[in-house]
């Protein structure tokens, strides 16, 4: 059986991917869009309606930006108040400016998809530890009780040679 081993560099690598992944869901506007800075006006509350119908009250900052000389509006994460006049990047669409993403960490972070990688890491967490473990056992020292019995070699704990817990102190195995 080969027995696979995950490396500390490929575990962080995979990791970082992870940590990307709300940042990549706006690659488009952040490769081929449009940049500019918006003000944060006030905090306001609203009424959303989602894809059944159901209503409910959403407070978020509201961020203002100016493109070609027309103010459009765009609004924060949901609860998070930016300060009032605080400067921020936006990343929109330069074909329709109602399409965009503020960039900063809060902007990225605090939504409801930010869930998926802290699943995606604690899953990728337990898959390294469960084969980095298993590398472990198999080099345990010898005659320790979780050591891997290796038939034909001497001394290696197996159905016949007791482990060495099991004799008593004055006691040696004997060899057939």
């Amino acid at each position: 059986m080969k027995v696979y081993r995950i490396s500390k560099w490929t575990f962080l690598g995979v990791c970082l991917l992870i940590l990307v992944l709300p940042v990549s869901r706006h690659w488009r506007l952040l490769i081929r869009g449009g940049q500019a800075r918006g003000t944060v006006t006030r905090y306001e509350e609203r009424v959303i309606e989602n894809r059944i119908g159901d209503k409910y009250l959403e407070a978020a900052s509201v961020i203002e930006f100016n493109v070609d000389g027309v103010m459009y509006k765009t609004y924060g994460p949901v609860d998070f108040e930016y300060n009032q006049g605080r400067t921020l990047t936006v990343f929109y669409n330069l074909k329709d400016p109602a399409v965009n993403c503020v960039a900063s960490f809060t902007g990225f972070y605090l939504n409801n998809y930010a869930v998926l990688p802290v699943i995606l890491i604690m899953a990728w967490y337990a898959f390294y530890l469960t084969f980095n473990n298993y590398r472990k056992r198999l080099r345990m020292p010898k005659g320790s009780p979780g050591a891997k019995s290796r038939p034909g070699v001497k001394g290696s704990p197996g159905v016949n040679t007791p482990h060495r817990s099991l004799l008593s102190s004055d006691e040696e195995p004997r060899s057939r």
